[in-house]
């Protein structure tokens, strides 16, 4: 095998991380021991209507969502924000109740959890990210109307081809769609890297051994950024699966302080309990892809919360076609559950008192050390360990 493959890899890594702007630093974030604080909060909403009964006691059907609650919490009675998936995905972000809607438009009128970390927080763009199942006006939940904020303080986009859609379809053009990498890409792109380093070292040019173990980061992350465009997700749920792995992507690449990923797929639930199953099946396999990113990351793993939740629940009967509708008005269709794991957040939580989806926006807020004002809902007393705030 010739050196094409790794030479046009690695020409694909310069263009996307040139479009986009991103740099390997100097040198990698020195090593620092494990901590409880949470710096880093990733939120999956299940969109579409899940039921509390399979997020928290069908751990055959949903084993990753079973883990994270053995590993943290997991409670339900969450009383759902809206009648439909766009109204309740608006009340978990801005932490209000529908009526939320700028008329006319699907974007909120209140500010976002995003959009209220960046400002308080002073972060930069890629700080926050709003990943989605779908993509036009359903990219508009992750950001608001609110005449305080504005576009400066909207989050990143991720969907459907992933946060560097754009430059590599220039490039799949280019050198056309590419194999999948194995080991042995790896093998020649260490020899290429190694005789690169060489010639470069006898110029006295490179960023020195310091910076090496980031840029091998950043360029694992962009070349199976590569192999995930070039792959067919088929099967069950193919946009929420391509929707989380572009949240891996973004959490891999920019290891940013709030990634909300926004699944939709459960719909199917209303005319089939099979589709409904086979959808949180995979959902359920993908969130564990996610979850075993953060694992593998040491600077992810000991500072990032994972929490998971539904924008609805569903009836507790089957409807005449077979499915779970969500009409019936009981608490499997008005309450969702909610499963997290990570620092800051207390094992075994049970939140004291009644209890909303309008409140989870303020509380994760308050786990990373940021306000929201113009929310409603409180932080949920019980969830957050009150002596381990990041700030």
């Amino acid at each position: 095998m010739s050196v094409r493959r790794p030479r046009a890899l690695l020409a694909a890594l310069g263009a996307v991380a040139a479009a986009v702007g991103l740099a390997v630093p100097a040198s990698p974030e020195p090593p620092r021991p494990p901590t409880a604080r949470c710096e880093r909060v990733v939120l999956v909403v299940l969109g579409g209507g899940v039921r509390s009964q399979e997020m928290l006691r069908r751990p055959d059907l949903v084993p990753t969502l079973a883990a994270i609650r053995a590993a943290g919490f997991g409670s339900d009675g969450w009383t759902a924000g809206g009648a439909d998936p766009t109204d309740a995905t608006k009340a978990i972000l801005c932490g209000r109740t529908v009526p939320v809607a700028t008329p006319g438009r699907v974007r909120p009128a209140w500010p976002t959890l995003l959009e209220c970390v960046r400002k308080d927080r002073g972060l930069g763009p890629d700080a926050a990210w709003f990943a989605s199942f779908a993509d036009g006006e359903a990219l508009d939940l992750g950001s608001s109307d609110h005449p305080d904020f504005g576009p400066s303080f909207w989050p990143r986009l991720a969907y459907g081809e992933g946060p560097f859609g754009e430059p590599l379809r220039g490039l799949f053009r280019l050198f056309g769609r590419p194999n999948p990498t194995t080991d042995r890409t790896w093998a020649h792109l260490a020899t290429l890297r190694a005789v690169t380093a060489k010639a470069s070292s006898a110029r006295g040019i490179g960023a020195g051994p310091a910076a090496l173990p980031e840029a091998l980061r950043l360029e694992r992350a962009l070349l199976e950024e590569v192999d995930r465009r070039a792959a067919d997700l088929g099967g069950a749920a193919p946009l929420d699966a391509r929707a989380v792995r572009a949240g891996i992507t973004v959490l891999r690449v920019f290891r940013p302080t709030l990634l909300v990923i926004r699944l939709g797929q459960a719909d199917a639930g209303r005319a089939s309990v099979a589709a409904y199953e086979e959808v949180l099946r995979r959902n359920d396999a993908e969130i564990g892809r996610l979850r075993a990113t953060i694992a593998a990351d040491p600077v992810l793993a000991r500072s990032t919360a994972l929490v998971v939740t539904a924008d609805l629940g569903r009836d507790a009967q089957r409807n005449a076609e077979g499915g779970y509708g969500r009409t019936d008005g009981s608490p499997e269709q008005t309450t969702v559950a909610v499963v997290g794991e990570g620092p800051g957040l207390a094992r075994g939580a049970t939140p004291r008192g009644p209890h909303a989806t309008k409140d989870l926006a303020p509380t994760l807020a308050r786990l990373l050390g940021a306000a929201m004002p113009a929310a409603v809902g409180d932080p949920a007393a019980g969830v957050v360990r009150e002596e381990l705030l990041s700030r």
